[in-house]
C-alpha cells in the first residue's frame, strides 16, 4: 500500500523542454510499504514531484525520523523524516541521511547548503520544518517535541541564525514576505494569543476573538506584519455563517471588512503563501499512488 497526501489548492488573494532544475517542486513523496503504519519501501528514496509531472529522486534525504537518542523512530510514531517545500517550489529542506545534518537546496539541482544537525538531542520525529514562501528563510520548530526548545530561524543562503522563537510558542509559518514569524501562545487563563515575531527584532502579542484560535482555525500573516487572515469554518460565528476567509487587524483589534466566502467544495484546510504574494487554501484530498514510467533522474 502506498500512501501520499495530495493537496488541492485555490488562490484566495493577490495576484516543454525545460531542465528539471528550472521547474518548481510541487511536493515530496516517500513510498510507504507499511500499510496503516509508516515503513519505507526497501531501497526507495524520497522523490520530488515537479510541477510539470516529472519525478526526481532525492537519495541523500533521511527516510526515517529519529528519537531524541538518535535511534530510528518506531512505526507507531509515524516516522517519516521531515521534508519541506517552499511555497514557490524553489527551495527544499530536509535532514540528511547518515549524519542528520539539515540541508536546504535552491531547486532540485541546486547546490546544497548544509546546516547543523538541529534534531540532535530532540530527535526529528516531532520537529517541523517551515520555509518562507520564497525559500529565503527556514524555521526549525520544536513545539511538538516532548522536551520543547526554542525554535531557530536561519537564512537559507548563508546558514546564519536570524533569531529564535520561544519554546512556549507554536509557530504557524512566515508572513507573506518572510520578515515575520506567526505563532500562537497558550496563556494561563486558558486564552490563546497570536504572536508576531519580527526577524529584525521584537515581538507583538495580541489576544484576538477566541473563535479565531481555539478551533484550530487556519491562519496566515500578510506582508505588513499586522493583518491576520483567518479561515473561519462554516457555522463558526452563527448557524448560517458560510466558510470564509476574514482579515483581522492585530494592532487595532478589529475585523477588516466582510469576509470572502470559500465554497464547501474546498472544505477545511490550511492557508499557505505561494509565489507573488498569493494566499492559497490547501487541503488533503485523500490517498494516492502515483504512476511512474521510465527512469527517474537523481539529485547529486
Amino acid at each position: 500500500m502506498v500512501t501520499v497526501l495530495v493537496a488541492g489548492s485555490a488562490v484566495l488573494a493577490g495576484g516543454g523542454g525545460v531542465a528539471v532544475a528550472d521547474v518548481p517542486v510541487r511536493t515530496g513523496w516517500l513510498p510507504n510499504c507499511g500499510g496503516d503504519y509508516f515503513k519505507p519501501c526497501e531501497g526507495e528514496p524520497y522523490r520530488l514531484l515537479m510541477r510539470d509531472g516529472r519525478w526526481v529522486k532525492l537519495p541523500d534525504a533521511a527516510r526515517y525520523a529519529t528519537k531524541a537518542d538518535g535511534s530510528r523512530a518506531g512505526e507507531a510514531e509515524d516516522g517519516p523524516s521531515p521534508l519541506e517545500v517552499s511555497g514557490d517550489g524553489r527551495a527544499i529542506a530536509y535532514f540528511r541521511a547518515g549524519d542528520g545534518r539539515l540541508v536546504v537546496r535552491r531547486g532540485p539541482g541546486g547546490k546544497p547548503v548544509v546546516l547543523p544537525a538541529y534534531g540532535e538531542g530532540a530527535g526529528t520525529a516531532h520537529v517541523r520544518l517551515l520555509l518562507s514562501a520564497d525559500g529565503r528563510r527556514l524555521l526549525v520548530d520544536f513545539s511538538d517535541a516532548a522536551k520543547r526548545r526554542d525554535g531557530v530561524v536561519v537564512d537559507t543562503s548563508s546558514g546564519r541564525t536570524l533569531r529564535g522563537v520561544p519554546a512556549g510558542d507554536r509557530a504557524l509559518g512566515f508572513s507573506a514576505d518572510g520578515d515575520e514569524v506567526l505563532a500562537t501562545r497558550d496563556r494561563p487563563d486558558r486564552t490563546v494569543q497570536v504572536v508576531v515575531h519580527r526577524l529584525r527584532g521584537g515581538s507583538h502579542a495580541v489576544t484576538p476573538p477566541q473563535e479565531v484560535v481555539i478551533h484550530h482555525t487556519a491562519l496566515a500573516l500578510a506582508a505588513d506584519g499586522r493583518t491576520l487572515l483567518a479561515l473561519l469554518p462554516q457555522g463558526l460565528t452563527s448557524e448560517k455563517a458560510p466558510q470564509q476567509v476574514r482579515r483581522y487587524d492585530l494592532r487595532r483589534g478589529a475585523w477588516l471588512g466582510p469576509g470572502r466566502v470559500v465554497g464547501p467544495r474546498y472544505g477545511a484546510g490550511s492557508l499557505e503563501w505561494g509565489p507573488n504574494g498569493r494566499l492559497r487554501l490547501v487541503r488533503e484530498l485523500g490517498t494516492w499512488a502515483p504512476r511512474r514510467s521510465g527512469s527517474t533522474p537523481s539529485i547529486r
